[in-house]
C-alpha cells in the first residue's frame, strides 16, 4: 500500500501541485499586460541588435516585476504552473486580451 502511493505521488506531474507563492490570475494577467506593453515598446523602438533589445527588455521586466511585487522565481514557477492548466492560461490572457485592447481602444483616433 505504501508503494503504491509513493507510485503515484512519484508519477504525478509537479506542475499539478500549485507552487508556494503561487500568483492569482489577476496577478498573472497584470504581469503579462505589463509584459506585452514592454515587448511593444521595444519592437517600436527598432533596437538594431537582438542584445541590446534583450538589455533593454530585462531592465523593464524588472521594472514589472518590482511593480507587482513579485520576484523572478515566483513568476517563473506560476507561468508554468498555469502554462500547464490550458483552461487558466485561457482564462487570464482572456483578460489580457481584453485589457490590451482597452488601451489600443483609447489611443485609436475616433472616427464619426
Amino acid at each position: 500500500m505504501l508503494l503504491s502511493g509513493w507510485l503515484v505521488a512519484a508519477c504525478t506531474a509537479p506542475e499539478n501541485k500549485p507552487p508556494e507563492h503561487l500568483l492569482t490570475q489577476d496577478q498573472m494577467a497584470s504581469i503579462l499586460i505589463d509584459v506585452h506593453l514592454a515587448e511593444a515598446k521595444i519592437s517600436r523602438i527598432n533596437l538594431h541588435s537582438t542584445d541590446s533589445a534583450n538589455i533593454v527588455y530585462k531592465h523593464l521586466e524588472g521594472a514589472i516585476f518590482k511593480k507587482n511585487g513579485v520576484d523572478t522565481a515566483t513568476y517563473r514557477k506560476s507561468y508554468i504552473f498555469y502554462s500547464s492548466h490550458p483552461a487558466d492560461m485561457e482564462a487570464i490572457y482572456k483578460r489580457v486580451t481584453e485589457e490590451l485592447k482597452k488601451k489600443v481602444d483609447a489611443h485609436s483616433p475616433k472616427t464619426s
